[in-house]
């Protein structure tokens, strides 16, 4: 019997070390007790500012979200995941 070939999927280094660097980032922010928003925020190197021009929410729900004063409504993770190319499950606390 013969083995079939696994398929040689090529990923740039930069790719791999900016994923690793964002997911180590993340973590770290998780440990220390970000809100998962926050954690994926930083991780993305995004401004509360950027995050907010690119989701549409307000910055001053975003920061609410992040201290855990305000519970998002579908629409703002939905918004807010899309932003950083997260599943809204990856946003949830």
């Amino acid at each position: 019997m013969t083995a079939i070939p696994k398929p040689r999927i090529e990923i740039p280094r930069e790719e791999i070390r900016s994923q690793s660097q964002s997911f180590w980032t993340q973590l770290a922010w998780i440990s220390a007790g970000a809100s998962p928003l926050m954690a994926w925020r930083r991780a993305a190197r995004m401004s509360v500012a950027d995050l907010a021009r690119a989701s549409g929410v307000a910055p001053d729900v975003i920061t609410a979200i992040e201290s855990r004063d305000h519970i998002p409504n579908r629409l703002e993770l939905v918004a807010l995941s899309a932003s950083l190319g997260l599943s809204v499950g990856d946003l949830e606390d």
